[in-house]
């Protein structure tokens, strides 16, 4: 059984008195994304509660990086106005070479001013902006743990702080990197997991930037998207928009993917909670990452960092016009305005795939651009809603029904 925080068990604990979790993804956004962590704003109360948890979960698993600090400070490094959390599973006959693993757990925090009552909610819980994605690194880390064997390679978790101040914990440690990025040979990156931007898009995610490490890499996330259930586009690294902390390592010459569900309605407000985390997407998004991370961790033949890509390619056309013809189903839950964008969007991306690859120019390249920028921003228009499937709702009643019943039981 875990420990207990707050009058709750730690992951381990919860799951055993549950006994219907599928590892601890669940517990883990709970626990991140709950009211009593204010939002995790860097250099708040709710932070260090967010932190001590997350150092918690990797203590049996991993090392702490920093080698210049002892115990939990071990698992920390120290950026101006926050502090990342970074750990290692050291590697065997290729220790000295890493793939880094990140994630951002700091969110936007708590608009109510201390020392006053407010009537409306008030914090920015932020479940799949990144609690979610904060627990996809953390189950990557925990099954690279469990294998066996170890990797070949090290592998680092990195929990980025102040991501939402302009990226500013994962920019400090490319600059003041706790290991050589000249033997990174590659960065996988969550933000905004197990979120639904339609009910037509459940089953539609995002793999951005894999060209960075050249057709070798691709190929890699394209074999791991290939083994799983979940529709995830590969698409080049312009339409992240730099919006995440994968631009960093980019800037770092480092192969990089970065998984994300881009920005919906419930984006960056109060409504982002748990009840809107799909974790049946989650999982599938876990699977996928986890085949990435393993076969960086242990190939021959690693990703080189490949320069001079352009900006967007043919491929991408095709994966955008997928996605858009995929989200015309639910085009009613648009305004008139917005839908007469869809309509003008689908018709460039129908029109460019039908004009073929060798017609693919520059002009494309811009058209592209600018409807997937106007795409995004129509998908943050309307309510609040995880557009969650039925069976996603059962998990996210099962775990409530668990957790009632854990805390009745430790009262």
């Amino acid at each position: 059984m875990g420990r207990r925080v707050r009058g709750w068990t730690t992951c381990i604990g919860a799951v055993a008195a549950a006994a219907l979790l599928s590892g601890c993804t669940v517990y883990d956004v709970a626990r991140l994304a709950g009211d009593d962590t204010h939002g995790r704003d860097n250099g708040t109360a709710g932070s260090a509660l967010a932190r001590d948890y997350l150092i918690g979960q990797l203590k049996p698993i991993a090392t702490g990086l920093n080698t210049a600090a002892t115990g939990d400070a071990a698992y920390t490094q120290a950026v101006p106005g926050g502090t990342n959390i970074v750990a290692v599973i050291p590697g065997t006959d290729l220790a000295d070479q890493y793939v880094v693993v990140g994630a951002h757990y700091d969110h936007l925090g708590d608009s109510c001013p201390p020392g006053t009552t407010c009537t409306r909610d008030t914090i920015f819980n932020g479940a799949t902006d990144n609690a979610a994605g904060v627990a996809a690194a953390l189950s990557i880390a925990r099954s690279i743990a469990a294998q066996p064997t170890r990797p070949r390679r090290s592998v680092v978790i990195a929990l980025w702080d102040e991501e939402e101040d302009g990226l500013l914990g994962s920019a400090y440690f490319v600059q003041h990197p706790l290991v050589p990025l000249a033997r990174t040979v590659g960065y996988v990156n969550f933000d905004i997991q197990g979120s639904d931007l339609l009910p037509s898009l459940r089953n539609t995610s995002f793999a951005v930037a894999s060209e960075t490490g050249g057709t070798r890499f691709q190929d890699m996330v394209r074999s791991a998207i290939g083994d799983q259930s979940l529709d995830t586009a590969v698409l080049s690294s312009v339409f992240g928009q730099g919006r995440s902390d994968y631009v960093n390592f980019i800037g770092a010459h480092v192969p990089t993917v970065f998984f994300t569900d881009a920005t919906g309605p419930c984006y960056h407000t109060v409504d982002d909670e748990i009840g809107v985390v799909d974790f049946d997407k989650l999982d599938a998004q876990i699977a996928t990452s986890l085949a990435v991370t393993r076969d960086l961790a242990d190939t021959a033949d690693p990703p080189a960092f490949a320069p001079g890509q352009p900006a967007a390619t043919f491929d991408d056309a095709v994966a955008a016009s997928r996605i858009v013809n995929r989200a015309w189903a639910d085009r009613g839950r648009f305004s008139a305005a917005d839908q007469a964008t869809l309509t003008r969007i689908r018709a460039d991306a129908q029109r460019i795939v039908a004009e073929g690859r060798a017609a693919f120019g520059s002009a494309d390249v811009g058209t592209l651009l600018g409807d997937s920028a106007a795409f995004v921003n129509i998908l943050t228009h309307g309510t609040c809603s995880g557009f969650l499937s039925a069976s996603a709702q059962a998990r996210i009643t099962a775990f409530r029904q668990a957790k009632a019943a854990v805390l009745r039981a430790g009262r």
